[in-house]
């Protein structure tokens, strides 16, 4: 499932609107909507958990990320975090 939402992400309209989503929720409907358009039958739900597993999943973290946190200022919305995720 995760191939197939980098594939829809690769889409830069698509990759567009996410990144200018709201919040997340719209970016997960904004994905299964394209997902349900290619013909996959994803729910928001298990787009969702596949988010927050990304999201989730321990990485290191950059310079940039130690100083937003240090500043209390987090630099980058979830959606898009998810985005860079994916590649």
């Amino acid at each position: 499932m995760i191939q197939n939402i980098k594939e829809l992400l690769q889409n830069a309209q698509l990759q567009q609107q996410v990144k200018e989503a709201a919040n997340l929720v719209e970016a997960i409907k904004l994905i299964t909507t394209a997902s349900t358009q290619k013909g996959y039958s994803f729910t928001q739900e298990s787009i969702a958990q596949v988010v927050s597993g990304l999201m989730l999943k321990e990485r290191e973290l950059s310079e940039a990320d130690l100083l937003a946190v240090a500043g209390g200022r987090q630099s980058f919305t979830s959606w898009e975090s998810f985005i860079n995720l994916c590649y």
